[in-house]
């Protein structure tokens, strides 16, 4: 069985987040299992076109690529059409990631109008806060969602969710009988190391992601201004577009007096380097309530566990369970908290970072781990009428 896979951007492309990252993972880790793969997405990258050869998803994968331009983002190119028709044709089963952009949207409609079943993970385009947005704020896209969007993840074999949140979400506007699959993204630790207790005084956070509203990056540095100590620091790393936000962020770089440094995109042995060097990544997205709560997973949380970093994460994700597990802190979507939280990291000694360190690397292996989540999918996928039903179950 040759399962067709799509994504409107796939790893080494640049600019485009953690839908790409995980097409990359899940389809590797299918692709190492032996199983017969042909994906379809667009070549774009802020890093300029990407060829067949240079895409990164796996050994023996089919690779088709079509033209990308005008929209982007969402991946438009009329070549897509053919591609994804011949796609939806001859595979027996379509696995799409996303939803809402030109090339998914097409393979749910051809997998409708040809009767091929389908999955689909949401990746964070359901999300409760982000609907609500959608609702208020962008009627066009709203009715897309409604005339489109909806339709389709009802005929879906299952959708599939990362965090409970992001079920929550997709069950407020499928309903209730929503057929849900519940598993969080998978990691492959395999070439990162585990880095030793960072040296020097003070204590380094790192912020990996887009400077933009929905990550609230902002208001958290606001508060960290507010708790401070003269030798913490904190890195920014990540693609930005200049606007209102990132000038507030800039405003914040100046009066930080040299403790705020801002990288800008990094590649991945530049990441893994920033993380050995930092003592935990901070994820505070949807700090900023008029952002709303976008992401669903936050994939930077499980590669900063891999490599022994605990974590300060914003609470509603999927990640609610980190203090319970012992490997980083969770706080409410207020200043408040996080000051709280920052204080609690603080006035850890190297001995307890240490074994919070320990912790967070080991549920990596144990429960993150891609071969053994991406069999959970698969066989929803490929065997629904074998498979019990469709699970619903946390990440933790």
């Amino acid at each position: 069985m040759q399962v067709g896979i799509v994504s409107t951007h796939v790893p080494p492309a640049k600019g485009y987040g953690g839908v790409s990252v995980t097409c990359g993972v899940l389809t590797k880790a299918w692709a190492e299992s032996g199983r017969k793969l042909a994906l379809v997405a667009a070549d774009e990258s802020v890093g300029g076109r990407l060829s067949a050869e240079q895409v990164d998803v796996g050994a023996g994968v089919a690779v088709g690529l079509y033209r990308c331009y005008g929209f982007r983002r969402w991946g438009f190119g009329l070549g897509a059409i053919p591609r994804l028709l011949k796609l939806c044709l001859q595979a027996p089963v379509v696995y799409i990631h996303g939803i809402a952009t030109w090339p998914t949207t097409l393979a749910a409609l051809f997998c409708g109008l040809l009767r091929k079943p389908f999955m689909v993970a949401v990746h964070g385009g359901l999300m409760p806060e982000h609907v609500e947005l959608i609702r208020r704020h962008k009627p066009h896209k709203w009715w897309y969602y409604q005339l489109l969007t909806f339709p389709a993840l009802r005929r879906a074999i299952a959708v599939h969710c990362t965090s409970e949140t992001e079920a929550e979400g997709v069950r407020d506007v499928l309903g209730k009988g929503a057929r849900i699959l519940l598993v969080p993204n998978g990691i492959d630790a395999r070439d990162i190391q585990v880095a030793p207790y960072p040296q020097g005084e003070g204590m380094q956070l790192c912020f990996l992601g887009h400077v933009q509203q929905e990550k609230g990056i902002n208001a958290f540095i606001r508060a960290w201004l507010s708790v401070r100590r003269p030798n913490d620091r904190l890195v920014v790393a990540g693609r930005s577009v200049d606007g209102r936000y990132f000038r507030e962020f800039r405003d914040l770089l100046a009066r930080a007096d040299g403790a705020i440094v801002y990288r800008g995109y990094l590649q991945r042995r530049e990441v893994l380097e920033l993380l050995a060097d930092s003592h935990f990544l901070v994820l505070p997205s949807g700090l900023e309530q008029a952002g709303g709560m976008r992401e669903n997973f936050g994939n930077v949380v499980a590669e900063a566990m891999a490599a022994g970093r605990p974590v300060l994460a914003a609470k509603g994700l999927a990640w609610d369970h980190l203090a319970d597990l012992g490997a980083g802190f969770v706080f409410e979507r207020n200043q408040a908290s996080v000051v709280a939280t920052l204080r609690q990291a603080q006035a850890l000694d190297a001995g307890q970072w240490r074994a919070m360190s320990k912790i967070g690397r080991a549920y990596v292996d144990r429960q993150l781990n891609p071969l053994g989540l991406g069999e959970r999918v698969w066989r929803v996928l490929t065997e629904p009428e074998q498979s019990g039903g469709i699970a619903v179950r946390g990440v933790s």
